[in-house]
């Protein structure tokens, strides 16, 4: 059986893969709408990402243990 995690992504591809070019279309159409709101606009909001400094994870990632050496790990 199938974890819930697993059911979720094969449902969303699903239904990815039924979307009609048309419906693609009005939902890129109804998001770009939304997005474009007067909050994008916000003077707070450009001061913040004026100061804000994105900073690089560094962190060692673990070795590969796997027979195939194609692990989750390192592919």
């Amino acid at each position: 059986m199938k974890d819930p995690d697993h059911r979720l992504v094969e449902r969303i591809v699903t239904v990815l893969e039924e979307r009609t070019q048309a419906q693609g279309d009005l939902l890129a159409a109804t998001l770009a709408a939304r997005w474009s709101a007067s909050d994008r606009h916000e003077p707070t909001a450009h001061e913040w990402l004026r100061r804000w400094t994105p900073k690089p994870a560094h962190f060692v990632t673990p070795a590969c243990t796997c027979a195939a050496g194609r692990c989750l790990v390192c592919n």
